[in-house]
């Protein structure tokens, strides 16, 4: 079960997500359903079913986990391939 404190080792496709903090500004408040995730991206579908590419080096986002909870993370914690973040130790989240 995905909760706040494990969040980055689970699969964040099908997760809803925002953007609540970019350095490119434009991006800032984006927000629809994780559809695909690479190293250094996540790919989500908004509402009016555009594909949106977003860094995830320079964004923070908040994760709608499947309680109903919104989790913020730096995107700097997801900079890794899916496969590999579950191999990862963080020393704090």
């Amino acid at each position: 079960m995905i909760t706040s404190r494990n969040l980055v080792y689970h699969e964040l496709i099908g997760l809803h997500v925002e953007v609540s903090y970019s350095s490119t500004e434009s991006l800032i408040g984006l927000n629809g359903k994780v559809i695909d995730e690479t190293k250094k991206t996540l790919t989500i579908e908004t509402s009016d079913n555009c594909e949106k590419l977003l860094p995830k080096d320079v964004s923070i986002f908040q994760f709608k986990i499947p309680d109903g909870t919104w989790v913020e993370v730096d995107g700097r914690i997801l900079l890794s391939r899916p496969e590999d973040r579950i191999k990862k130790r963080y020393k704090k989240i």
